[in-house]
């Protein structure tokens, strides 16, 4: 029998044990996507000889490409890329030297022998690479399957091509193109940016094998290198995979851990199926009371527009005491003021309601007299509304009908009955 006096100790390395081999089988668990494509740009520098790095500050390039991957699991995957970039290079201050026209360096100017000083000279170069690389994501280390966050350390060899042009003051000459076996990698830091988008910065170097790629005299700087640097854009294709699901299941060899996947499978879709069910029943609910208070509200408006309706026709009923003269008169006297105000209000809330009159007079006196007379006790009784704020244009109809025949007694016909009108 093994005794072991630590205990505490034994039991935090079993903890810490099984928390690698947790992390580990999260980050071998299948990718959510398998296949994904992508465009890539961003900045481009160079590094032989002369460098796009310099005392005097940094020479900015560009670059661009597309690249084509496939997750292997979460913790790998293997793309292809192509890019295509350009920069210009310059001398450091500490390579004073003097390039002749023929490509050897001098360390001063040659007699009769055309060339340039190196502080005069700089190089554009355009290169293109084809490169191979595997993303080793650490973050699948720490986060839980679906989770889509990266920060990727991704080895790469690649095949380079490089042409570099020497611009002098005077003049530019092209160079022979050359190939470069590539090797070096990137650091990429990943988020999504929608279902099947990811969006990531990342930076690179390439180190070249072969002749400095500026065609630049080799003195002792051993440099040749690229470094480019920018935004990536990848979209993910085909389905999605579960998460946490074996791309395979024939591969769970052992019966009891398979039971216990699928048990943890029903499990999951008896709370989906619950959700749903709770989700549905509220919306229902939601959408019933929404019904029941628009039917409440159309009851309430058609109620409320009735009443409205019966309110007016009532209003519009409402009889107005007729306006009484004494003999040979058209004055309105002021005892009858308050037979004419009761239409005031009426007009006021009903903006629609106009106003009828009709002046009448007794035998007394000629047709034609009399005639002119209710006209003018018409028009006492039209210009007391308009005294009293009544629009002229509301008072639609205005008769002055003479001699009232048909009345019992002359203080009858002596009068002005005034109505509503439409």
């Amino acid at each position: 029998m093994i005794h072991l006096k630590n205990k505490p100790l034994l039991a935090a390395l079993i903890v810490c044990a099984c928390a690698a081999q947790g992390a580990w089988g999260q980050a071998f668990a299948p990718a959510e996507y398998r296949w994904y494509v992508g465009v890539r740009g961003g900045t481009s520098f160079g590094q032989a000889t002369f460098r796009s790095i310099t005392e005097d500050g940094i020479h900015w390039g560009a670059q661009g490409g597309a690249f084509a991957g496939i997750g292997l699991n979460r913790l790998l995957s293997v793309e292809l890329g192509v890019q295509y970039g350009g920069q210009s290079q310059f001398a450091l201050d500490c390579c004073p030297y003097w390039l002749s026209e023929d490509g050897i360096r001098y360390f001063s100017p040659v007699l009769d022998e055309t060339g340039w000083a190196y502080e005069d000279l700089r190089t554009a170069t355009q290169w293109g690479k084809v490169a191979l690389q595997a993303n080793v994501n650490l973050l699948s280390l720490f986060t839980k399957p679906g989770s889509r966050w990266s920060l990727n350390l991704s080895p790469q060899i690649a095949a380079v091509t490089t042409r570099t042009v020497l611009v002098a003051p005077d003049k530019q000459i092209g160079q022979p193109r050359q190939w470069h076996l590539g090797w070096g990698g990137e650091a990429s830091f990943g988020i999504p940016i929608g279902s099947r988008l990811s969006a990531a910065l990342y930076s690179g170097i390439t180190c070249l094998t072969g002749e400095r790629f500026d065609n630049i005299p080799e003195h002792a700087h051993r440099s040749n290198l690229l470094w480019d640097a920018g935004v990536r854009l990848a979209c993910s294709l085909g389905e999605a995979r579960e998460y946490g699901q074996p791309a395979n299941p024939t591969t769970i060899k052992d019966a009891e851990e398979a039971a216990r996947l699928a048990r943890e499978a029903a499990e999951r879709e008896r709370i989906a199926a619950e959700q749903a069910a709770r989700e549905k029943a509220e919306r229902e609910a939601a959408q019933r009371a929404e019904r029941e208070r628009l039917e409440r509200e159309r009851v309430e408006r058609e109620a409320a527009e009735k009443a409205a309706a019966v309110a007016k026709e009532e209003a519009f009923q409402t009889p107005i005491p007729t306006v009484y003269f004494a003999n040979n008169s058209s004055s309105v006297e002021d005892a009858y003021a308050s037979s004419l105000e009761t239409a005031l209000p009426i007009l006021e809330r009903y903006p629609d309601f106009q106003l009828e009159i009709h002046a009448y007079a007794s035998r007394s006196g000629s047709a034609a007299y009399n005639e002119k007379l209710t006209e003018r006790r018409m028009e006492a009784v039209r210009q007391w509304y308009i005294a009293h704020g009544v629009a002229p244009e509301r008072i639609v109809k205005a008769y002055y009908h003479g001699i009232d025949y048909n009345a019992p007694d002359a203080q009858t016909a002596r009068r002005a009955e005034i109505r509503f009108a439409k």
